[in-house]
């Protein structure tokens, strides 16, 4: 069911101003230097930008104290709604910030305020081109390679998604050989596949992400699929997450992956290739800690005392725990010669790239400088090579390794798995 600001106001009465939200919890630190969780209250230290800012906007655009200006808006915007400020907040309480900058943006969208020019044209470009780069979409298989065994028919689906298709063709077509070399039955969409919605949803446009969600809903039932797989972990959460808030589904979601290491346990996956490489692994946001459902909850928010509210009957807290962490680390390992190292912010608490929330196209400048501070403690590790499982990851950290002209490599998690099979793109 679809919210509003008013749903949210208890919660945001919660907020002490404590700053938790500007970093990772006390217990999790292990140094200053990668101890904040909130790229935009560390790029632009007012606390405005934070989490518990955003709810203090929130608070009084409710109360009609303040009104939507240019600057206000870039506070909003300059968010990747990467749920950081989400998962540290609930290490000591319950409140959900996220779902409040989220339903800010809404209410922005709603009062005809935002979003901002950059994502206005995206979203046109959704509505005429089914996705958001302005790219024609009898192009969007053009990525795939020859002698590709994809099924008409199957029940299981690669949905490849936008990004994949159109800017990180690579993993698409490192995806599909590995899938094709373990005889994996499934089908490709081509012209059925649309934006899953992501990019509309994430800037507060939930309106038109309602409509295409519908659609794109209807046309998986109609085409038969029972199994989703995706490699963007943005569609991911979308799938998993924020269609099933929405709409009766009943796909069963998976992520490469989580495919990838289930065949492996299986038996059906052998990695004999060794890769002698020193890697660190990039927690995506909408994989991690980003692709825990919700739990539906019906009740009432009780005052204790002050400003302290608790839910009666007790809510399911998402905390980010339940997020796909173990799949791509067990996969790494079990990739020959290749050695894991971590970063200090791994799992729930790790950094985000920078690239999410609208960012990328509206303010580069801080996705570009998000995305080098993360870099920079991919470095600290001593690897070799930065590797992650989400196309948007992929482009704004090779931007940032490219920009800092570091030696640094990036692979999607399926191009080294395929070099291990013996294939190459």
């Amino acid at each position: 069911m679809a919210a509003s600001l008013s749903d949210y106001e208890k919660l945001m009465a919660g907020c002490i101003r404590c700053s938790n939200c500007k970093f990772i919890p006390a217990l999790q630190i292990k140094s200053q230097r990668f101890s904040a969780i909130c790229p935009a209250i560390e790029r632009y230290n007012f606390h405005a930008y934070s989490g518990g800012g955003k709810t203090i906007i929130a608070q009084a655009m409710l109360k009609n104290r303040i009104q939507y200006t240019e600057e206000l808006l870039k506070v909003i915007y300059r968010c990747t709604a990467c749920g950081g400020c989400d998962i540290a907040c609930k290490f000591f309480f319950e409140l959900e910030p996220l779902e409040v900058i989220l339903e800010l943006r809404n209410h922005c969208v709603e009062s005809g305020a935002g979003p901002l020019p950059q994502h206005k044209k995206y979203i046109e470009s959704v509505k005429l081109n089914h996705n958001p780069y302005g790219e024609n979409h009898e192009e969007r298989l053009s990525w795939l390679p020859k002698n590709t065994s994809f099924k008409e028919g199957s029940e299981t689906a690669y949905f490849v998604g936008c990004t994949t298709s159109y800017r990180r063709k690579e993993i698409a077509q490192a995806t599909t050989k590995i899938f094709d070399k373990v005889d994996l039955d499934y089908t490709l969409l081509g012209s059925e596949e649309f934006c899953c919605g992501s990019p509309l949803i994430r800037v507060g446009d939930r309106k038109d992400a309602l409509e295409l969600m519908r659609k794109n809903v209807e046309k998986l039932k109609n085409l038969g699929i029972k199994r989703i797989v995706t490699s963007c972990a943005g569609c991911y959460s979308m799938f998993k997450v924020e269609y099933p808030r929405y709409l009766n589904t009943n796909f069963q979601v998976i992520h490469t992956s989580e495919l990838l290491d289930n065949m492996l346990k299986e038996g059906k996956l052998e990695l004999s290739k060794e890769v002698p490489l020193k890697v660190t692994y990039h927690d995506p946001c909408h994989l991690g800690r980003n692709s825990e459902p919700y739990t539906p909850w019906q009740g009432q928010m009780v005052k204790v005392v002050s400003r302290i509210y608790i839910p009666v009957p007790p809510k399911v807290i998402r905390r980010g725990t339940n997020g796909v962490y173990e799949p791509p680390r067990n996969v790494l390992r079990s990739i020959p010669g290749l050695e894991l190292v971590e970063m200090e912010r791994i799992k729930e608490y790790a950094y985000c790239c920078g690239a999410g929330g609208g960012v990328k196209s509206a303010f580069p400048d801080f996705a570009l400088w998000t995305a080098s501070n993360r870099v920079e403690e991919a470095k600290a590790t001593g690897a070799e090579a930065l590797v992650s499982c989400c196309p948007f990851c992929a482009t704004n950290l090779k931007d940032a390794i490219r920009e800092k002209g570091e030696k640094m490599k990036f692979y999607d998690l399926t191009e080294l798995v395929l070099k291990s099979m013996g294939g190459s793109i």
